[in-house]
């Protein structure tokens, strides 16, 4: 602490008597003797604080200890590394982590998971982990970012959107807390742009985004929408390309519009293919015309005949 450091030269009661003669010698100093001494009991004070602070941070560091086993034992989870920060204060505190452990496996902030659902679901839910912490009473929970499939994505009218593929998931920025022990294991998420290809499902098997479903409006958005926050459209682009590196190239979509350019060029090529085979036999056409005539005049006048 800099408070403790900067303290740490306070004199002690030693020389608080040299310090008492130095003051009656120098007779240029206009503070009195009392006000110094007031000076170096308030002093004396903080010291006494800052050993105080010490003990109450060393309790509480031993608390988190505990903490940590309690929550290791009772649910199998534990936090992994240091904490990166803590909030609240007394039985409202909570540390902070960048991962955890459970069942064997480690994970981290931003991991895409699949966590238990309810009795009444039947599929896994899907969510980025968005934040790690402990609780006071050493329960690990973290704040997931939700993914929602087709049937979970309710219609403002009522009833569901459909997606054009079962790998589909809707992005969300609704964020929920639930307990770490709820997480099954990891899962692939990728972020695909509107006018690229599906990547293969043997090659790449996982889920695919192509559309943000608003929890509030009930209806869904393209990955690029000029009513996103800055911040927000920034937030996707980074997931989208983040996915296409780890898919490569993938082809673009064939629109209505590029399909009728490769018919009218399809056509062309067959108009042009059809003039050439035209020429060619007009041109071998010509050809034979022109020898029947050689072979005409060859038999009707002998060599050496006038």
């Amino acid at each position: 602490m800099a408070l403790s450091r900067s303290l740490a030269q306070v004199p002690s009661s030693d020389g608080e008597e040299n310090f008492v003669l130095e003051t009656r010698s120098q007779e240029r100093n206009s503070t009195s003797f009392e006000e110094k001494m007031e000076g170096k009991r308030r002093k004396r004070k903080m010291v006494y604080q800052e050993s105080d602070d010490d003990e109450e941070e060393k309790e509480r560091n031993q608390e988190d200890e505990e903490r940590k086993e309690a929550g290791e034992k009772s649910h199998g989870v534990k936090p992994v590394g240091e904490p990166v920060k803590v909030t609240g204060k007394g039985k409202e505190r909570i540390i902070h982590y960048r991962q955890f452990e459970y069942g064997g496996n480690r994970y981290h902030l931003e991991d895409s998971v699949l966590l238990n659902p309810q009795p009444d679901s039947e599929k896994p839910y899907v969510a980025f982990i968005k934040d790690i912490t402990q609780r006071n009473d050493g329960r690990m929970m973290i704040m997931v970012q939700w993914f929602y499939r087709p049937e979970e994505a309710e219609k403002k009218g009522g009833g569901n959107w459909v997606a054009n593929d079962t790998r589909e998931v809707f992005y969300s920025f609704h964020c929920d807390d639930a307990d770490a022990e709820s997480v099954m294991h990891r899962c692939v998420v990728y972020f695909v742009p509107a006018h690229k290809q599906l990547p293969k499902r043997k090659q790449n098997p996982g889920f695919i985004v192509r559309k943000v479903y608003d929890t509030d409006e009930k209806k869904l958005r393209k990955l690029t929408d000029k009513d996103y926050e800055v911040e927000v459209q920034h937030e996707i682009d980074l997931l989208v390309e983040k996915s296409m590196s780890r898919l490569g190239d993938l082809p673009d979509l064939e629109t209505e519009e590029n399909v009728e350019k490769t018919k009218r060029s399809s056509r062309k090529v067959i108009s042009l293919k059809s003039i050439t085979s035209s020429h060619e036999a007009e041109k071998k056409a010509t050809e034979e015309s022109l020898k029947t005539t050689n072979d005409f005049n060859a038999d009707n006048n002998p060599e050496g005949t006038k």
